[in-house]
């Protein structure tokens, strides 16, 4: 079952993003970082099968910006009230306070009750500011350590110039079904404390941007970039510049079968380790995977040192995992952190309920071959994966239990799929793409490792 910042987020954007433009926040734990003026980074995929993540780097852009000076303030919209219920095979959802005002609703076969009632507002730069901006200031010299080290990694700049965000503490109530004899249904109320947002960033209106990076080669000078959701490319003191690399996310005719080569390319790296080092592996990424941040640590380690060729040894788990991939020189095995680093990646894609349960599988040895299969069997069945449809499980390898508690059930409802109850099958929904393609990726390689320890 989804967590209960997930359900919020996704009702939030079913209610209020019609054009795929808004970006949610991925956990209540980073919600308060992104906020108008925030600058985030993007780090490119290794894998063309799910989209690049957006990260704070925990500076705005006064931290970079001269001459010193407050960011400007903000637009603030009318309240927006989103109301969001789902009870049996009943959905209704919300309406919308002034300046406009409506109501849709729809139907969903779900066991779980899910009830959600928030205010939110947009929190908006003016455009006209903006430009005055990129008139007025400039960029701090020399440059901040951070900017450095994200030139370093070939990850792009944005800017965020919109969020929504909540106004005041939000409740949200969620029952789930119990296995075993009926017992009375239970209330789990979870305030979120916090004030969830999801961010707009400056973007560019056409696809040219897809092509377009942060960063020149150093010897091309040092400029920042970010463009704005209905405006041009930024100019003047700081925008950005192309260094020939070409990330064109449309051209890629992504299918199972590429899906497959790439990760067989990642898998091939990892066999023929020794089964010591596979088990150090293992029991260091299973802790890992116990704490979030920790595996945003890993990301970011491995991702310096494979941009360096070294990496600064950590406390705690991750340095577990590091010890595995650095030579007595404190130099990085870059052959074998490669492939660690996609499989880091792929389980970053997953929503923290299933990295939770991936743990569980590991440690009881119910980690198979076959849900790797299942998963696949999926992807195959439902490609093109821009349309919904039903798929079909394989009877076979869905074992004895199919019902919320089972594990598979809960993997492919956490990927965005709409999970039948009756029969063993799943409703495809083309959102569902990245998380399902990152679960095939974590379950074959965290599968291929687990065979080589044994």
């Amino acid at each position: 079952m989804a967590s209960a910042f997930e359900s919020v987020i996704k009702s939030v954007v079913r209610e209020l993003d019609h054009s795929g433009e808004l970006i949610p926040v991925d956990s209540l734990r980073s919600s308060t970082s992104f906020q108008p003026y925030y600058l985030l980074g993007r780090r490119c995929s290794r894998s063309w099968f799910w989209k690049p993540r957006y990260k704070s780097i925990n500076l705005s852009i006064r931290d970079i910006l001269e001459p010193d000076a407050p960011e400007p303030a903000v637009k603030q919209s009318a309240p927006i009230h989103i109301y969001d219920s789902m009870d049996g095979e009943l959905q209704a959802s919300g309406e919308l306070e002034a300046p406009a005002r409506g109501r849709c609703a729809g139907g969903a076969a779900i066991f779980d009750t899910f009830s959600l009632s928030m205010k939110v507002r947009t929190l908006r730069v003016d455009p006209n500011i903006w430009d005055a901006m990129k008139q007025e200031r400039h960029l701090r010299q020399p440059e901040h350590k951070v900017l450095q080290q994200l030139r370093n990694c070939g990850n792009d700049v944005f800017v965020v110039t919109e969020v929504l965000q909540t106004q005041k503490e939000v409740k949200v109530t969620q029952t789930r079904p119990r296995p075993g004899p009926p017992e009375p249904e239970e209330d789990s109320h979870h305030p979120l404390r916090q004030h969830p947002c999801l961010p707009d960033v400056l973007l560019f209106p056409d696809k040219t941007h897809k092509k377009q990076r942060t960063f020149r080669l150093p010897k091309e000078g040092h400029q920042l970039t970010s463009g704005a959701g209905s405006q041009s490319p930024l100019s003047g003191r700081f925008k950005l510049e192309s260094d020939g690399f070409v990330e064109d996310w449309s051209a890629v005719t992504g299918d199972f079968r590429g899906l497959q080569a790439e990760v067989r390319a990642q898998a091939q790296v990892l066999q023929g380790l020794s089964k010591e080092l596979c088990e150090r592996l293992l029991a260091g990424l299973v802790q890992v995977l116990r704490e979030e941040p920790a595996l945003r640590t890993l990301e970011d380690a491995l991702e310096r040192g494979l941009c360096c060729g070294s990496v600064a040894r950590l406390d705690g788990p991750v340095d577990a995992v590091l010890e595995c991939l650095v030579h007595t020189s404190g130099e990085l095995e870059v052959h074998l952190a490669g492939p660690i680093l996609y499989l880091v990646e792929a389980l970053a894609v997953l929503s923290e309920s299933q990295r939770e349960l991936l743990v569980e599988m590991l440690e009881t040895g119910g980690l198979s071959g076959q849900f790797k299969l299942q998963v696949g069997s999926v992807l195959e069945q439902s490609t093109p994966w821009q349309e919904r449809r039903d798929v079909s499980l394989l009877q076979e390898l869905l074992g004895s239990s199919w019902d919320p508690e089972a594990p598979a059930w809960v993997l492919l409802e956490e990927c965005g799929l709409g999970v039948q109850v009756d029969v063993p099958q799943v409703c495809w929904e083309p959102q569902a793409q990245g998380r399902t393609c990152a679960l095939y990726a974590c379950l074959a390689l965290l599968f291929g490792l687990s065979q080589d320890c044994c």
